[in-house]
């Protein structure tokens, strides 16, 4: 049997360590840390993915590890049915990706991430932070509230461990600058071990690979556990992150990159931006508290909350992708800048256990959550000089807007949920309910606009499985979702919630007695109440309705005798069903690729002179997507596809202990992604402007760690 290290950002860099580890073990499962072969997030309860009548991916610490991954974008990128890195290395500011063609939410610790309605304050979960990620697919309003048809991103902190010392360092260095010290200390404060503590945190940075940018953050966490391994644990969680510089977030014109330009391609270090004039800063803090109570043997109280204060300041000059002229070597730009302020509190509140009538276990839940948020931006929009892609002066001077208007958003919603997972034999059954009570209220004294929406709505969910003996499991689901919106339309309200509603079948297999997992289903989401924005003139109406239905498979085989595999494959087809432009019925939504699959795989050696040895890589694959349209010189519409692409990446680590036992602790690693320097573009955005975005060149980093 295998066991789980109780804190898994302590996992060893090099894999080959992993797997004498887990190889060597008893039958333990050391207190906090989940196995792979389990979610939480998908129905609140501890279930095993074989168990769960809906399609989950999960990503492990030790993936990050192994993988070299520096940022949420990154470590989607084999999930199947995600299409990944929409803006490319332009953007990295952001996490931007689609899942099953949607855009999905963000939940850290069960509570949602909110950004603004309106501006930029959104935050970003350094992967310093991250324990663990579950890719929920398909709606889960019925346990979350606001959820994107297409699924969430349920992120987890890192927290106490039950060691009693522990504690990791780490460099890297690569490629555009690139550098990271990370650091992880915990253990216990009281000789009882009941009163745990964590502290841990990252200085990094890099250039980007746009001229002039930069990125550099300075985040640390606090974390401590009162009462672990009795009835009553209550654990505090902080965290602050300070991002004085974070890139640029630009874009290149369509022709010369996606399309050609008689002066040849774009270089892929072309920023259109302004050094002077160009700010990306963003802080965050938050604080978080995690509390459970059991009651006798078979029932569990949890209750969570967090508070987040999010402010940014963005400015600078921007490309609309138009030529000024035939020579089509200048382009116009625009100007912007805002400042924002972004504060919630979200709230969960739970009851769970289990009972017994006749045949049936019923695993029951019943919960009420709440989510406030008030979100100010105030900024302005203007004109800018135009710039010459192929020789860019950033000398010529540039004059921000003025502000122009205050947007004043508040938000609210509270829901009530109930949840019954059935067991008879092999038999699952899951049914789940939901009534939401949302409230937005929008204000923008600059355009007259002064709003109130009050919304309600039930959603719910159905699912059954059956667990045969050979370790098949095939099932089936159905669910809805509900996502209140702050746009105000052209009609002078605000649009109603968009609501989704989704199909699933598909079978899992997990063999007997190992934790390898292979999934493969059948899904079909429908969206309706998409709201539509004009990106020139903000002009937002209310129509649309969206289909994406489609395939995906995965294979998930965790270290087995020093052998461990990822592999996914998906295929969808998105399509707008109904809009008020009718030529954008019948294609798919824009930014949206109709395949992505990976491949990634590490051996490690555990015997023999190069014990300790690790080698991997695999391939990342993002099929065709959709552009948009825009019009030609005889007035035609021309409809925008970026080509498919496939990256090579790789990894080699080594436990330097192997060799020798003073080195004891210490580990070293690199990781080449896109070792080809494969030109390639991760999405356009064609309606109105021309935005196209070069993805991520060729990057190497080098990693040497210390743990104890």
């Amino acid at each position: 049997m295998r066991v789980l290290l109780a804190c898994s950002s302590l996992m060893p860099l090099s894999a080959a360590h992993a797997a004498d580890v887990m190889d060597a073990a008893e039958d333990i499962l050391v207190t906090g840390q989940r196995p792979v072969s389990e979610a939480t997030s998908g129905t609140k309860t501890a279930t095993p993915l074989v168990e769960t009548p809906q399609s989950i991916s999960i990503i492990s610490r030790a993936d990050l590890d192994v993988r070299g991954i520096q940022s949420l974008n990154s470590a989607l990128q084999l999930t199947a049915g995600i299409t990944p890195d929409t803006r490319g290395a332009d953007a990295e500011v952001y996490d931007q990706f689609k899942l099953r063609g949607f855009d999905a939410p963000q939940y850290l610790d069960g509570l949602k991430l909110f950004g603004s309605p309106t501006g930029y304050a959104v935050p970003q979960v350094d992967v310093s932070r991250i324990d663990r990620i579950e890719v929920i697919k398909g709606p889960a309003s019925v346990l979350y509230g606001q959820s994107s048809p297409g699924g969430l991103i349920a992120i987890g902190s890192k927290l106490p461990g039950s060691a009693a010392s522990y504690g990791s360092v780490e460099a890297t260095y690569g490629t555009y600058n690139l550098y990271r010290v990370d650091g992880d200390v915990g253990g216990a404060l009281s000789a009882d071990g009941k009163t745990l503590y964590r502290v841990y945190g990252s200085v990094n940075g890099a250039d980007t690979q746009q001229s002039f940018g930069k990125r550099r953050r300075y985040t640390a966490s606090a974390a401590v556990t009162f009462g672990a391994g009795t009835d009553t644990t209550l654990t505090l969680l902080g965290n602050y992150s300070h991002d004085p510089f974070n890139g640029n977030y630009g874009s290149v014109p369509r022709l010369g990159s996606l399309d050609p330009n008689p002066n040849g391609n774009i270089p892929r270090d072309f920023a259109d931006g302004d050094p002077a004039t160009t700010v990306i800063r963003r802080n965050q803090g938050a604080a978080t508290y995690l509390f459970e109570q059991k009651l006798g043997d078979a029932w569990v109280f949890k209750s969570r909350g967090r508070y987040t204060d999010i402010t940014t300041r963005i400015s600078g000059p921007y490309s609309t992708g138009v030529p000024t002229d035939a020579t089509l070597t200048t382009f116009e730009r625009g100007s912007y800048q805002t400042s924002e302020r972004l504060k919630n509190g979200t709230f969960d509140n739970q009851i769970s256990g289990k009972i017994k009538t006749g045949a049936l276990t019923h695993n029951l839940l019943f919960g009420v959550d709440v989510q406030v948020a008030h979100a100010v931006e105030t900024g302005g929009f203007g004109v800018a000089p135009p710039i010459n892609v192929y020789q860019p002066d950033y000398s010529i001077p540039i004059t921000l807007p003025d502000d122009q208007f205050t947007y004043n958003v508040h938000q609210r919603q509270i829901g009530i949920y109930a949840q019954d997972q059935i067991e008879l034999g092999g038999l699952r059954l899951t049914a789940s309910g939901r009534y939401d009570w949302a409230y937005g209220h929008v204000a923008v004294a600059a355009f007259g606009q002064d709003d109130v929406k009050r919304d309600e709505k039930f959603t719910y969910r159905v699912g059954g499985l059956y667990l045969l003996n050979n370790g098949f499991a095939p099932y089936v689901s159905y669910s809805t979702s509900f996502e209140p919106q702050a746009t105000r339309l052209v009609t002078g309200n605000i649009a109603d919630p968009s609501t989704g509603r989704q199909f699933e079948a598909g079978i899992k297999y997990q063999p007997p007695g190992s934790t390898i997992l292979l999934t493969a289903a059948y899904f079909n989401v429908t969206q309706a109440n998409v709201v539509v924005s004009n990106p020139i003139t903000f002009a937002a109406t209310q129509s649309g309705k969206v289909r994406s239905k489609g395939i995906e498979l995965e294979a998930k085989v965790p270290v087995f005798e020093g052998f461990s595999l990822t592999a996914s494959y998906s295929r969808q087809k998105i399509r707008n069903l109904k809009d008020d432009d009718p030529l954008n019925v019948g294609h798919p939504l824009i930014g949206t690729a109709k395949e992505n699959g990976g491949l990634f795989g590490l051996y490690s050696l555990t015997n023999g002179q190069l014990a300790g040895f690790g080698i991997g890589g695999g391939v990342r694959y993002v099929g065709k997507g959709y552009g948009g349209y825009y019009f030609d010189a005889a007035g035609a519409a021309q409809y925008v596809t970026t080509p498919s692409y496939a990256l090579v990446d790789a990894v080699m680590s080594y436990d330097l202990g192997r060799a020798s036992p003073s080195l004891k602790g210490f580990e070293a690693r690199i990781n080449a992604a896109n070792i080809f320097d494969k030109r390639h573009i991760t999405s356009c955005y064609v309606n109105g402007v021309e935005w196209c975005w070069y993805g991520s060149r060729r990057t190497v980093t080098g990693t040497i760690g210390f743990r104890w």
